[in-house]
C-alpha cells in the first residue's frame, strides 16, 4: 500500500434511527446515525415482498398454448 493516500480510520459509533441498534466500527468520518440497519431492514429480515417469476412463466405458457391452438 502506498503511504499517505489512505484516510485515517477512527473508531466510530453507528446508531440505527429505526431500531436503536448501536455498532462500533472504524470509519474516516465521526459518529453516524443511519436510517436502517441489517437488524431492521426488510430485505435482510425477510419481511420484504419479493416478486417471483411464477407469473411470468404462467403468462408465457398461456401465450404458447394460444399460439399452438390457433
Amino acid at each position: 500500500m502506498k503511504n499517505g493516500i489512505h484516510p485515517d480510520l477512527h473508531l466510530a459509533h453507528v446508531t440505527c434511527a429505526t431500531c436503536g441498534t448501536e455498532l462500533t466500527t472504524r470509519w474516516a468520518a465521526g459518529d453516524r446515525t443511519v436510517e436502517t440497519c441489517s437488524q431492521c431492514h426488510p430485505v435482510y429480515t425477510g419481511r420484504a415482498a419479493r416478486a417471483t417469476g411464477g407469473n411470468r412463466i404462467e403468462r408465457f405458457e398461456r401465450r404458447r398454448q394460444q399460439h399452438f391452438n390457433s
